[in-house]
């Protein structure tokens, strides 16, 4: 056996340049809308008044093309001296909760500290991506920028007032399949947090007006239209492959050498838990991801910090995680099972000091196949372990999980 062997049963294919049949057509797409979406009531939102804003998204006809939707407002502040400074990414921070629901009570999303969950995939894109995102949110000053911080917010001076483009973090809407609007009508909840969650200092006022989401909607050739229609009267469904992102906190015992949290919820198939600490008094919950020994020189002496995940039996990784070399290394592996790339813009000093995540992927096969997850449904318990967390008061655990959206004539329906 050669390597001339394995190379004559190949077989031979036109190359790019040298294939000159046509492409591939879309005819069927007869129409692509710029749709605007209102909110069902009130004029104007702030944490001390009407905090929820909900969308309803229905087209008699039309199909959602979630990955363009964008939600866009006007944000003023009230105050008569002082700027508005925003400590975070985006103004997708200023909300406590998110929710999408369709057919009035499906609930394919519930995400809790949606502001802190927000900054810490943000953190994790690359810094050229951070860097294009600030564009469309904020907008930034013409400070000179970094890898680790490649922008400086722009604030936003006395009673005066900005409009701002947000990107939702919502694994359906990006799952990639357009959402037929006149089988699933998608209602979607925002939440408001505090006043002064997203922005520096204290007794922040500030107010948002003239919210709508803006999204392409496309209309079909009605011959199309209808063969969907009757393959959802005939008894079928769509379905639509998605990840979940479930967001819980828990507070540290002071004093605690050891903490263990058990997670409650079950999956049938859970890809990654992502964990951040807070020491209750380094900058604020929303953008602040503090390490134990925050401050401290980089040395084994001082880097205690130890983790596990059990779940029943079986231990992830087998031997504890014991450094913060070790910590970053498997983070960028769960971002590789996640987002196909280990490329994001935290220096090695703030994740040693205000941007340390910790990341565990339970992918058998990363992007070698889809449903290699674990299994959290099969009565044994998943637990996070810890082992000299300092002066961390709060744990904030993100789990990262497939789930199908089936849509039949029955509604829609959630398997996780």
């Amino acid at each position: 056996m050669s390597l001339e062997t394995f190379i004559a049963g190949s077989e031979d294919r036109l190359v790019d340049g040298l294939h000159f049949g046509s492409r591939n057509t879309a005819s069927y797409v007869t129409a692509r809308r710029a749709a605007t979406f209102h909110p069902s009531s009130a004029s104007s939102w702030k944490p001390s008044g009407v905090r929820l804003m909900r969308f309803n998204l229905a087209d008699v006809a039309g199909w959602l093309d979630g990955g363009t939707m964008r939600l866009i407002f006007t944000i003023t502040n009230n105050k008569a001296n002082g700027t508005l400074q925003p400590i975070v990414d985006s103004p997708a921070s200023m909300l406590r909760r998110a929710r999408v629901i369709a057919n009035g009570s499906a609930v394919l999303e519930d995400i809790e500290e949606y502001g802190r969950v927000y900054q810490l995939f943000s953190e994790m894109l690359p810094a050229q991506r951070r860097y294009n995102n600030i564009s469309e949110s904020w907008g930034a000053t013409n400070a000179t920028g970094t890898l680790n911080g490649p922008f400086t917010v722009d604030a936003i001076p006395a009673d005066s007032s900005r409009q701002v483009c947000v990107t939702l973090l919502s694994s359906f809407l990006s799952q990639g399949k357009m959402v037929p609007l006149s089988m699933v009508p998608i209602t979607i909840e925002l939440e408001l947090d505090d006043a002064d969650a997203a922005f520096s200092s204290s007794g922040n006022d500030w107010e948002i007006t003239r919210p709508r989401l803006v999204a392409d909607v496309c209309d079909l050739d009605q011959s199309l239209a209808n063969s969907y229609a009757k393959h959802i009267l005939d008894g079928r469904s769509l379905p639509f492959f998605a990840h979940g992102l479930y967001s819980l906190r828990a507070a540290v015992p002071s004093g605690s050498s050891l903490f263990s949290l058990p997670i409650a919820r079950g999956f049938t198939r859970l890809s990654t838990i992502y964990v951040t600490l807070w020491d209750g008094a380094t900058g604020k919950w929303v953008n602040s991801f503090t390490h134990p020994n925050a401050g401290e020189s980089n040395i084994e002496v001082n880097d205690q910090l130890q983790w596990n995940i059990t779940l029943g039996a079986e231990r992830w990784p087998t031997f504890n995680c014991e450094s913060t070399q070790e910590s970053f290394y498997r983070l960028r592996l769960a971002q590789q099972a996640h987002q196909g790339t280990d490329s994001f813009g935290i220096s090695s000093y703030d994740y040693r000091n205000t941007k340390f995540v910790i990341g565990q992927s339970f992918e058998k096969a990363p992007g070698g196949g889809a449903h290699t997850g674990v299994n959290t449904r099969s009565g044994a318990q998943l637990t996070l372990n810890f082992r000299n967390l300092g002066a961390t008061t709060l744990v904030h655990v993100v789990l990262h999980y497939e789930q199908i959206v089936n849509v039949s004539a029955a509604g829609a329906e959630v398997l996780d």
